[in-house]
């Protein structure tokens, strides 16, 4: 029987992701045990638990494996953007991901 694989983002492309508000940026999760029904967004917290208001669908111009994930973000009009320029500036936002109970963050998402 195979080993079960373990859901986590090792890396995003690019890093850290700058996101302008209602544009659509590409950008690609890095990781191992991605697959169909995975549901990413974006969160303040690790834990996902306070979601932003940034929609992540899947990018449907190119292939994605179990390690290769390309997504599209677009933030919506009232999203905050990150403020990189105040002392001491906004932290990056996480990406999250969730598939089959499995969760996985990482941390790197700006909203320019």
């Amino acid at each position: 029987m195979p080993a079960k694989t373990t859901l986590e983002i090792v890396r995003l492309d690019p890093k850290p992701v700058q996101a302008p508000l209602r544009t659509r940026t590409p950008f690609t999760l890095i990781g191992h045990g991605f697959g169909e029904g995975m549901e990413v967004y974006v969160s303040t917290k690790e834990d996902g638990s306070d979601r932003v208001d940034v929609e992540v669908l899947p990018d449907d111009s190119a292939t994605s494996t179990d390690k290769v994930w390309p997504v599209v973000a677009k933030p919506a009009l009232g999203a905050k953007p990150t403020d990189t320029t105040k002392k001491p500036p906004d932290s990056p936002l996480w990406i999250v991901i969730k598939l089959n109970g499995q969760k996985s963050a990482i941390q790197g998402f700006l909203i320019v």
